[in-house]
């Protein structure tokens, strides 16, 4: 990346009396799109090489965001992109974004984001422009205005690096100011929220730069503001280390939670309290898994050194290999049923029936 880097903007809503934290940058509270809502989009010019482009990259979102995006050719959409356009908001070159879901709101039919002609730049800028934008019509703030940043910026620098696209207040305004909220914790330099940021204009000569890639924090920031629903059951043959995180298993009361961790254990903990309640294995293995196999046996497996030609050991096993089919409960009282033709086989709490 160089020093002439194209930055993005965004429209803010009162920013500073609508933000609140997440794992990394912020979010606002309102507008924002409801969990698991449909957002219609809409293309207001560009290419079929670049439409088909923006759902494929756009999409990575939703692997993490309980969201939908639906593409509708005409009539009314929530989020409407141009390529080529200006937007109606000014001199808006580069890329940019209306935040939230401001664009559902007052004029529906003006433009609310702009990628910019995506023929014209290769293919990790793409991916990084449409993953950016795409993060601020979902709501995020820039990672530069995240609290617990400790960006040392050189501001006559600074002010200059970015003067060619935005005045003094816009660079204090979309990079340099902070967010008004003290609940945030973790700074995230890899977010693709984040801008690219020269050495040249920070004191203490410290680079960021651009990802095209979401990092594993905006992926779990962007699941806790929009959660998929919790599950209760693992169906028979279900590894369960291959159970997303987005699928979070709890009980249906949503107090207890069921824990696989790869070091070799799996655990009930009590979201509540905050403590563990029941742990099989014992923490101490490698390249773990954990299976309830298609016999009713509930498996955890793992490697006991860190060497790739390791063979795999059983770590624990719920000994219940004589019910095809049976399924996992994670019940209201925090206890792990194997139920087998509505009868309960064997419980975290009680071992085999």
């Amino acid at each position: 990346m160089d020093d002439n880097a194209t930055i993005c903007t965004f429209d803010q809503i009162n920013a500073n009396s609508n933000s609140t934290s997440k794992t990394t940058a912020a979010i606002i509270t309102w507008p924002r799109w409801q969990t698991g809502q449909t957002i219609k989009i809409k293309f207001l010019d560009g290419n079929q090489i670049e439409h088909e482009k923006v759902k494929e990259v756009a999409s990575e979102w939703l692997n993490y965001a309980n969201l939908n995006f639906e593409y509708v050719s005409d009539g009314y959409a929530d989020i409407r992109i141009g390529f080529e356009r200006a937007g109606e908001n000014g001199n808006r070159y580069g890329a940019w974004s209306d935040l939230g879901m401001k664009s559902a709101y007052g004029n529906t039919n003006h433009q609310s984001m702009r990628l910019g002609p995506l023929s014209s730049i290769d293919e990790a800028s793409t991916r990084r422009t449409i993953l950016h934008e795409f993060g601020h019509a979902l709501g995020l703030f820039h990672e530069t205005t995240n609290p617990a940043a400790n960006i040392q910026w050189d501001l006559p620098k600074t002010y200059q690096y970015y003067s060619s696209q935005f005045t003094k207040y816009e660079v204090d305004n979309y990079i340099i100011n902070k967010e008004n909220t003290t609940d945030y914790s973790e700074y995230d330099p890899l977010s693709i929220m984040h801008y690219y940021i020269p050495a040249s204009i920070t004191k203490n000569k410290v680079a960021v730069y651009e990802q095209n890639i979401l990092s594993e924090i905006d992926k779990q920031s962007i699941n806790k503001w929009y959660p998929f629903p919790a599950r209760s059951i693992i169906n028979s043959g279900e590894r369960i280390d291959f159970i997303p995180w987005t699928q979070t298993i709890k009980s249906p009361n949503e107090k207890y939670q069921l824990l696989f961790f790869h070091s070799g254990s799996l655990c009930i903990f009590d979201l509540s309290n905050n403590t563990f309640i029941w742990e099989a294995g014992d923490g101490r293995y490698y390249r773990s898994t954990c299976k309830l196999e298609t016999n009713g046996n509930l498996v955890l497996e793992g490697a006991r050194t860190s060497n790739l030609s390791a063979s795999k050991v059983i770590i624990w096993t719920s000994n219940t290999s004589e019910f095809p089919g049976a399924k996992l409960y994670l019940q209201n009282d925090g206890d792990l049923q194997l139920i087998y033709n509505g009868v309960v086989k064997w419980s975290s709490k009680n071992g085999k029936m």
